[in-house]
């Protein structure tokens, strides 16, 4: 019983994986917001792996490898090949490679910096993945953006150059951003946490998928105004 009680995260962590790895089958078959879909329901798998992990109490050096793997793939892989799909044949096509490598290395700080506890430096590569995976939904269901994007192929091609080396320079970056993690639920510990989920919110029940590259900025924006959110709110 116990055996099984210590593995369950890791079957969960196991389920990330196979998102992961099934968003990357979609994409060679060109089925990108299908893909998008996948990289949504591993960065849901890897929510819950780690909140499993706490309830049960159960936590092991091999669980938090194998979380870090499966996170290459499904958040560093996965988007990296929806990027490189994107921008096509062109001779910076290599652009959208970066993602995994950058994410790699990303998680690889992660794991050996105990400065991260209540706040993140460098992008987190969930969110990251999440901000890659939205494109694919924009560009299927919303028109005016699909215009905006497509019009122009040249623009297309570019914006999305930039879009994979920003959000590479962004994961190994030495920016501060906040957790969503808190020690306690008071309004005074956690305005800017508050304030983001009830601002992100409000964004996607007006815009949807439109609104996650604006919830990204949103987020920098706040932790770079925000320096309390780096520290260890009291516990109460």
């Amino acid at each position: 019983m116990n055996a099984i009680k210590r593995n369950i995260p890791n079957a969960i962590t196991c389920l990330n994986l196979l998102f992961g790895c099934i968003a990357i089958v979609l994409v060679f078959q060109n089925r990108l917001p299908d893909a998008s879909w996948m990289i949504v329901f591993a960065a849901i798998a890897d929510f819950f792996d780690g909140l499993a992990a706490r309830i049960l109490k159960v936590h092991s050096p091999i669980g938090k490898e194998l979380d870090s793997l499966a996170d290459v793939v499904s958040f560093g892989v996965a988007p990296g090949m929806i990027i490189y799909h994107l921008i096509g044949t062109h001779p910076f096509d290599w652009a959208g490679l970066l993602i995994p490598i950058f994410g790699a290395i990303r998680l690889a700080r992660f794991n050996v910096d105990t400065r991260q506890t209540f706040h993140f430096i460098g992008l987190p590569i969930p969110a990251n993945a999440l901000l890659i995976a939205a494109f694919p939904l924009i560009l299927q269901h919303d028109q005016y953006w699909h215009s905006i994007y497509l019009t122009n192929v040249t623009f297309s091609i570019w914006f999305f150059i930039g879009l994979a080396i920003i959000c590479s320079g962004m994961m190994v970056s030495e920016v501060k951003l906040f957790s969503l993690k808190m020690k306690n639920m008071s309004w005074a510990s956690n305005k800017t946490r508050y304030s983001f989920v009830i601002l992100s919110l409000i964004c996607f029940l007006i815009l949807s998928y439109t609104s996650v590259p604006i919830i990204m900025i949103l987020y920098v924006l706040l932790s770079l105004m925000s320096k309390k959110s780096f520290e260890d709110p009291p516990a109460v």
